[in-house]
């Protein structure tokens, strides 16, 4: 149904012959499109409403390793959107894209953070990594 609707969403937005749908598990797939995708955009699942439960949510309590599945993305390209609960742990997101740096040798890699707000209500994260953080100048 998801699909479906991703789908519809790219229809409606003329682009949905710029991107290819693909359902499976994410960490069992990634390594075949290393160098293949000039973007990835995650929305892994929280596991459930409990996330609003913990003043700061690691990761590691979603219901997929949440550090493993930033590493796999990072490990495909280098322009990686993330969608996380609004109290995660952002020390861990910095120890990941530490790791990452160590697995590619070095580099900088900016990083941004979107607070999404309904209502004036913080609901959400999004982190930019890479060129797709504002900061970068190459952003596209």
């Amino acid at each position: 149904e998801k699909i479906r609707l991703a789908r519809h969403n790219a229809r409606v937005y003329q682009v949905e012959e710029k991107i290819e749908f693909i359902q499976g598990d994410f960490l069992a797939l990634a390594p075949g499109f290393r160098s293949k995708a000039d973007a990835v955009f995650l929305s892994p699942p929280w596991g459930g409403p409990s996330y609003t439960s913990f003043e700061v949510f690691d990761l590691r309590q979603m219901t997929v390793d949440g550090p493993a599945v930033l590493l796999a993305a990072l490990a495909i390209c280098d322009k990686v959107a993330a969608f996380l609960p609004r109290n995660t742990n952002l020390a861990q997101v910095a120890a990941v894209l530490s790791e990452h740096h160590l697995r590619i040798g070095g580099g900088a890699c900016r990083v941004e953070m979107e607070k999404n707000l309904v209502n004036s209500q913080l609901k959400a994260l999004t982190v930019y990594f890479g060129p797709l953080a504002a900061n970068n100048p190459g952003r596209g």
